[in-house]
């Protein structure tokens, strides 16, 4: 038993020097180096990637706020030429009403306190 353990101690020793060589040291602490370099990469483009999604989103959500907008001016451009609309653009802009229409809106001008038959009865009564 003795050449057993004699044996295996000469073979950890041979193991140890082949194996713990300059070129293995080296080859070995490369890979470790690589293996941290690539770990960093895969978290930098895993970041760019959700940045790009990110944007993606937005741009996606812009497009569609776009889309509604230009179907609703496509809808206006349509009705611009019924009479329902023309009629409602000359209300809206121009203060226009109808034929057997009434406004009630204040005038500018100034209204007499006593009307004008009140104000003749007074003259004549002095």
């Amino acid at each position: 038993m003795k050449k057993k353990r004699k044996n295996s101690k000469q073979f950890n020793r041979k193991f140890k020097k082949r194996f713990f060589t300059r070129k293995s040291v080296t080859v070995l602490v490369a890979a470790f180096i690589i293996m941290i370099a690539v770990g960093v990469g895969c978290n930098q483009q895993r970041k760019r990637a959700e940045n790009y999604q990110k944007t993606i989103d937005e741009l996606n959500t812009e497009i569609k706020d776009l889309k509604d907008t230009n179907e609703a001016l496509e809808s206006e451009k349509n009705n611009l030429d019924t009479d329902e609309f023309k009629e409602k653009m000359a209300r809206e802009r121009f203060g226009m009403i109808g034929k057997d229409e009434y406004s009630l809106e204040e005038s500018d001008q100034e209204v007499p306190e006593t009307a004008p038959e009140e104000s003749e009865k007074n003259e004549n009564n002095d």
